[in-house]
């Protein structure tokens, strides 16, 4: 009697075991579909907010980009009659520039070992390479605190010899203390522009003169987070004589 009682006691335990695990297998199966479901709709609330951020950073660019300014530059004779060459910039951009800052430039003569390497210089005319002897010596330029679209404006520069005593030698040949030091500006002398739109952001800009022509390069972005290259269809080489 006591066998029989044990046996349908555990059949009893073990029906009820199986009614328990259909029960789980059918809540967790529940809850398996609610969390593909959850999976879904986080996986599309993912996506809208990639798009958004996509969305806003265009916006973003587009408003960058129509208050960007961007320059060309050019050399002009000094209008004063002195024999010397001024920089001219433009603002060729869509945005007024502020804070403009023109780099340095160091300029330094080149030295001819070999004499048959030197230009040849006709009976009377003047000796660029060595006349004031070593020509070294740099530019520094006035920061100009702004620009709007469409506008020019002359540089005013600085030209100092490397050794002083050149001064006194220019003036006792020319009768005049200027160094046309910027007519130098070539390939390996770029002008380098640091400068901001009226946001506060920070872009660099390289210029490189090629021949007579002035050759602009694209607008940097340099905000410390890395250089974005911003580009102006605006930015047309210009020579000399616009």
């Amino acid at each position: 009697m006591q066998t029989e009682t044990l046996n349908i006691f555990l059949v009893v335990f073990a029906g009820l075991n199986i009614v328990v695990l259909i029960f789980t297998l059918r809540v967790v199966r529940k809850y398996t579909k609610e969390i593909e479901v959850i999976g879904k709709y986080a996986k599309e609330i993912e996506n809208v907010q990639q798009a958004l951020t996509r969305q806003s950073e265009e916006l973003a660019n587009q408003r960058r980009l129509s208050i960007l300014p961007a320059f060309a530059a050019w050399l002009k004779p000094d209008e004063s009659g002195n024999p010397i060459h001024r920089l001219y910039l433009r603002n060729v951009g869509k945005g007024i520039a502020v804070n403009i800052e023109i780099a340095r430039i160091d300029f330094v003569s080149p030295s001819y070992e070999d004499s048959s390497t030197a230009p040849l210089i006709a009976p009377g005319e003047i000796d660029d390479y060595t006349i004031p002897k070593g020509k070294d010596g740099y530019s520094v330029f006035q920061p100009i605190q702004s620009l709007s679209p469409n506008s020019e404006q002359v540089v005013k520069s600085f030209n100092y010899p490397t050794d002083p005593d050149q001064v006194g030698e220019v003036i006792r040949q020319y009768g005049y203390t200027g160094f046309d030091f910027l007519s130098l500006i070539d390939e390996d002398t770029p002008v380098h522009i640091d400068f901001q739109d009226i946001e506060g952001n920070k872009y660099h800009q390289v210029i490189t003169r090629k021949g007579d022509v002035f050759v602009p390069s694209p607008v940097k972005q340099a905000n410390g987070a890395g250089m974005r290259v911003w580009r102006s269809s605006s930015t047309e080489p210009m020579s000399p004589n616009e």
